[in-house]
């Protein structure tokens, strides 16, 4: 049984969701399901620490940094091990992810010094206003106050730290909300991070995504919501909180498509088409959810694709072996059978199918052959271990089958022609366009994010320091007074 973390303290309530196993249907705790006024009062917490956290000399917030990433390091496993418990995530697959989240706070420990020093303007160098080279100016980056972050159930460990890492480097408190599936991976974390802050710094509340989200958006004391997930309710979200003065992050869906060329190496083609599809049954933003091969290497591509597709282990997220676990919910399995009879009845062929477990939300890890752009399963996002297969003739046609969709996350393009792969991925409308690799890869401190429907703004440690503070100008005059005219008076 977890509990919310506000101001420093444990909070709990008698109404509670229960945390349900996806890979057996058995419940492995519950959390709170925290009223308004609960919200309210982490909003209040957060507003109050924010102040002195504001105020700490960046070389102790990155201290505090440092302190909570080996603290996340130190209970990797025991975090690993909640994620697999309450997602279904493989472990191997969990481990990466909290060890990875303590690397996310290493990089805002090494970018906050750097981050806030600022710039000096040479003023002499404007004409207008007059006056100038009796004037010096300066740029100083300072935080936007409280920030409320909301994370999707696939990666806890790792999207939490890319919300809460920079934000409490550059002296913003938070109020984080986890998503309803994997909020037990966020808490532990939590509770190794908030003794290294000022007390109200770092505030988790769990219950309904409605109120805790309207409540984000209504209160005043709230400069900005950071959020992950889908691109309906994320598009929704950002809506309300612009027309309520609050600046935003979104991250939202994706439909990235691998781009396959004849004179690829099919291989590596197909290895990181197969990780980018089934990678954790395909529940990432980033996973590779269309593969365009050019009909000349068809035969080549399926030939390979076959032998590593057959290779792979699906079953218990807690096996070292499994690389395809269950869906988050029975909801999810629903959604993939109405994709694959609506791609069917459409004329999609099977082309290959793997066993799953009688019990728990798995959803047999599928590869569709023929897919054309009047299926779902190519125009909408697709999270779950579902591979369309669809094929071009000119690399003018694979561009418009790739940017078919409203979504422009990730792109992967496979050849060995440098000029093609240059020129195909600066015509993609994507975020993020990786050549001969799978779009599965992401760098924490490079800007990571979308175009069109996919995002607003851009993550990486760094960009989310500058999407988290203003930019404020200073600038002292010499002279006394001036006058309309820009004279000293």
């Amino acid at each position: 049984m977890a509990k919310a973390l506000i101001d420093g303290e444990e909070v709990d309530s008698e109404n509670r969701i229960p945390i349900v196993n996806p890979a057996n249907g058995e419940m492995v705790g519950d959390v709170p399901r925290l009223d308004v006024e609960k919200v309210r009062e982490a909003v209040e917490a957060a507003y109050e620490a924010y102040s002195k956290l504001s105020s700490t000399p960046a070389s102790d917030r990155a201290k505090a940094l440092l302190l909570s990433a080996n603290a996340l390091r130190e209970h990797a496993e025991e975090i690993a091990m909640l994620t697999a418990l309450e997602i279904g995530r493989p472990i191997r697959s969990s481990r990466a992810d909290a060890l990875r989240a303590a690397t996310i706070f290493e990089l805002a420990a090494s970018e906050v010094m750097r981050f806030q020093e600022g710039s000096f303007v040479q003023l002499d160098a404007y004409e207008y206003p007059a006056g100038n080279p009796n004037r010096v100016a300066f740029t100083k980056r300072e935080p936007v106050g409280v920030v409320a972050s909301i994370t999707p159930f696939n990666f806890p460990a790792a999207s939490f730290a890319h919300k809460v890492a920079p934000a409490l480097a550059v002296g913003n408190a938070v109020v984080h909300k986890p998503s309803v599936y994997a909020p037990l991976t966020q808490i532990a974390m939590a509770k190794l991070i908030i003794p290294n802050f000022p007390k109200g710094a770092l505030n988790v509340v769990t219950g309904e995504s409605s109120v805790i989200g309207e409540e984000f958006i209504a209160n005043d004391k709230v400069s900005l919501i950071t959020f992950t997930g889908s691109e309906k309710v994320g598009l929704e979200l950002a809506g309300k909180a612009v027309a309520a003065g609050k600046r935003v992050i979104m991250e939202l869906g994706g439909s990235d498509a691998e781009i396959v060329f004849e004179d690829a190496d099919m291989n590596r083609a197909v290895d990181a088409a197969i990780v980018g599809r089934f990678d954790y049954a395909g529940q990432f933003c980033n996973a590779t959810k269309r593969i365009l091969v050019q009909q000349k290497a068809r035969e080549a591509f399926q030939r390979a694709l076959k032998e590593r597709f057959n290779a792979l282990r699906v079953g218990d997220p807690l096996s070292e072996e499994t690389v395809v676990g269950p869906l988050i919910n029975r909801e999810a399995v629903a959604n993939m059978k109405d994709f694959l009879e609506d791609a069917l009845n459409k004329g999609a062929s099977l082309l290959a199918q793997l066993p799953v477990p009688d019990k728990g939300f798995y959803f047999p890890p599928t590869v569709l052959d023929g897919v054309t752009e009047n299926m779902r399963v190519f125009s909408e996002e697709v999270f779950g271990p579902l591979m369309p297969l669809s094929y071009f003739d000119s690399e003018e046609e694979a561009l418009e089958m790739a940017n078919f969709t409203k979504y422009g996350l990730d792109a992967s393009v496979f050849t060995r022609d440098f000029a093609r792969a240059y020129r195909v991925a600066s015509k993609l409308k994507a975020g993020s366009v990786i050549i001969n690799d799978t779009t599965r890869l992401r760098w924490d401190n490079l800007p990571f994010g979308g175009v069109k429907r996919s995002g607003i703004g851009r993550e990486s440690v760094r960009d989310t320091m500058i999407e988290m503070t203003e930019n404020k100008l200073i600038v002292y005059s010499m002279r006394r007074a001036i006058s309309l005219g820009g004279r000293k008076s």
